[in-house]
């Protein structure tokens, strides 16, 4: 029968009062005893199969107990010390109030024995003698083993010793948050954290964020479970508290951070430009702890500061990325622009460069000091490759006019200490466009709506098309190859015209721009490879209608080394920027242009080299007209320029001399 104390019996006695079934609130109110005295009686009469809990769900208050079948059948015998079942005077038991329902039986003997006398008193004191002859050594007793009995002393000490070290030794296993994590507000919100208790009674454990309790924990045994609500950034704490024998409380805590901010990185998003194909150096400051990958590449930092050595400038903008502890991010581009050198040159066709008289012309204005550029046509409207290509399409459909030595003129023209630009006219190119859709290569070619090729300009090629872009990029190498200084690209655009009307093999109707600053992108990274500066060239409009002609100048800014804007008087219409003749007042309209431009591309450091005007149309252009348009440019900061005449007779009087 199971031993139950005072208090024990007194819970089992209520339970039977109450039908075998009660809260343990309703037992401790009943008895007048403390509700985790009467959870502990409760909780023996369940080891002794007395009494079990009632289901419930846990973390939706107390549940109920109730008594057994073996409760109810000898509950009533255990509990008859108290009110329920009144003992008889004459039945006074020794062992009663100590669980034991048991008083001394005098024994019958067994019945082989029933019918034997008994000894008598005389033979029972008697000695026995023993039926066998006895011999005992005639020795000294033994010595006493003190070494036995100390040692039996010690171990007897050791335990007792374990024993309360193992009263005091309180464990407790957190799980679901590790200590000193970072988290975002997300990730914290709805964990559920665990506490797993050995070597106490875990009901009376008690839990603290920031040292407030805190609600909703839920109780299995000695296993306590508590799900994060949304919880404010910044340092946090979670302590559980439990109360040891003999020893009172012990505790165990954890720390941890909720953070959703980014981290901060100290780094600006275009640096200065810096020389082609010099080292560069990268230095800032991020979040401290955060880790940090520029290009990516994972920079060690010190404090939060970082250095990055770059062998030259890279080609295209640099992505920045930081992440702290808890996994927020930035993200940006940083662009690090090259130099552009100081550029003031004349245009010149492949067939004036082969023509003595004009290319005479060309290089008096260079022994006058009045340029230190020459741009000269690799691939014209016409889709004409001037000079003596080796690429094979350009034989191939017969686009190589060979007019010119390129790697010869590029001597020359370095020799006179100045520098060479090639123009490449990439995607208005009659002459492919022609020769692919002869060979029914029909996604080559820009269309009319109805399918058939778009007359515009002769023909207009796809810029989609990867053997376009291919073609394009071949030249632009060879010229890289022969020593070409700059590659400034034309025509970098679709036809005008609404998208509607016109069919551009797989683009269909959406913005083509991206794809023209791709191959941007693609053109850079070839070119750097040589040293080769890159520019494009774009109409006067784009600074605030580029998306009419698939020209996105900020996109392209990324990509490019310059931009180069046809911002020639005689393109623009009447009352334009509140310009009443633009054409007759080109002084005003290439001011008010080009600020439009160094509007657009404030913060990237790409250079500005405009297009200016030295032909006539509806006015007569002379050095008055050539000169105010330089003069305009150079009262907004800009030195830089170029200069357009389809003739290549320029207006040396109107040409200033290029600021040392």
């Amino acid at each position: 029968m199971p031993l139950l104390a005072p208090q024990h019996k007194l819970v089992l006695r209520q339970l039977l009062s109450r039908g075998g079934t009660a809260l343990p609130s309703e037992l401790s109110i009943d008895i007048d005893l403390a509700t985790e005295d009467v959870l502990n009686a409760l909780d023996h009469l369940h080891r002794t199969d007395l009494a079990a809990p009632m289901p419930h769900t846990p973390g939706l208050g107390e549940g109920r107990w109730s008594l057994t079948s073996h409760g109810q059948q000898v509950g009533p015998s255990l509990a008859k010390s108290e009110s329920i079942i009144t003992p008889s005077e004459d039945s006074v038991d020794p062992a009663e109030g100590w669980g034991f329902p048991w008083r001394p039986v005098k024994k019958d003997p067994p019945v082989y024995a029933r019918n034997l006398p008994r000894p008598r008193s005389q033979r029972r004191n008697a000695v026995r003698q023993p039926r066998f002859a006895l011999h005992v050594p005639n020795r000294p007793p033994e010595r006493r083993r003190w070494g036995l009995l100390a040692l039996a002393s010690l171990v007897t000490v050791a335990g007792i010793a374990l024993l309360l070290m193992t009263i005091r030794q309180v464990d407790i296993e957190i799980g679901g948050i590790e200590d000193g994590v970072a988290l975002q507000p997300s990730s914290i919100e709805g964990t559920q954290i665990s506490f797993t208790v050995s070597g106490a009674n875990a009901r009376s454990a008690e839990l603290l964020l920031d040292d407030f309790p805190v609600s909703g924990v839920q109780r299995y045994g000695n296993r306590i479970v508590w799900v994060a609500p949304p919880l404010t950034e910044g340092p946090h704490s979670l302590e559980l508290v439990v109360q040891r024998r003999l020893y009172g409380q012990t505790s165990s805590l954890l720390d941890f951070t909720v953070d959703g901010t980014p981290p901060l990185i100290d780094l600006p998003k275009v640096l200065e430009p810096v020389p082609m194909n010099e080292p560069v150096t990268i230095a800032g400051t991020s979040e401290p702890g955060a880790t940090l990958i520029v290009a990516g590449v994972p920079i060690e930092t010190r404090d939060g500061s970082f250095v990055l050595e770059l062998d030259e400038p890279p080609a295209g903008p640099v992505s920045v990325l930081a992440i702290d502890r808890a996994g927020n991010t930035s993200t940006f581009n940083m662009i690090i622009p090259v130099a552009y050198p100081k550029t003031q040159g004349v245009h010149v066709s492949a067939a004036a460069w082969a023509h003595e008289g004009l290319k005479n012309s060309v290089l008096d204005l260079i022994r006058a000091g009045k340029i230190t550029a020459i741009e000269i046509s690799l691939k014209n409207e016409s889709g004409v490759v001037g000079y003596h290509s080796n690429v094979p399409l350009a034989r191939e459909i017969e686009a190589s006019s060979d007019l010119f030595n390129l790697r010869s003129a590029i001597e020359e023209l370095h020799a006179l200490d100045v520098r060479v630009i090639g123009r490449i006219v990439a995607f208005r190119d009659p002459i492919l466009a022609k020769h692919a859709w002869a060979q029914g290569n029909e996604d080559w070619v820009i269309q009319t709506s109805d399918g058939r090729p778009l007359s515009k300009y002769g023909g207009f090629t796809n810029f989609h098309n990867i053997n376009v872009q291919n073609y394009n990029l071949d030249i632009a190498r060879e010229a890289a190859e022969a020593g070409i200084d700059d590659i400034l690209w034309d025509y970098m655009r679709r036809p005008e015209g609404r998208l509607t009307s016109m069919l551009i093999p797989g683009v269909g109707l959406d913005d083509p721009s991206p794809i023209i600053v791709d191959f941007l992108r693609k053109s850079q990274t070839l070119l750097r490879e040589h040293g080769v500066f890159q520019g494009v060239s774009v109409f006067g409009i784009s600074a605030t209608r580029g998306e009419f002609i698939a020209q996105d100048i900020a996109g392209m800014a990324h990509y490019v080394d310059y931009v180069a804007p046809m911002v020639y008087p005689s393109h623009w219409s009447r009352g334009e920027y509140g310009i009443a003749h633009p054409e007759a007042q080109p002084y005003d309209i290439t001011r008010a242009s080009l600020a439009d431009f160094q509007r657009v591309l404030d913060g990237t450091n790409t250079a500005l080299v405009p297009w200016l005007q030295d032909f006539s149309m509806r006015v007569p252009y002379g050095p008055a007209e050539v000169k105010a348009q330089i003069d305009a440019a150079a009262s907004l900061g800009i030195h830089d320029w170029l200069i357009w005449d389809p003739t290549v007779t320029y207006t040396a009087e109107g040409i200033v001399a290029a600021p040392s």
